[in-house]
């Protein structure tokens, strides 16, 4: 489990580097 959630964070993060509108939902 630890595992996919750290797959999730990273598709999120690298998401939200592909779409501007997204990263405003992240705190970064």
């Amino acid at each position: 489990m630890k595992k996919n959630k750290k797959v999730i964070i990273t598709c999120a993060v690298t998401g939200a580097m592909h779409t501007p509108t997204m990263s405003d939902a992240l705190p970064i």
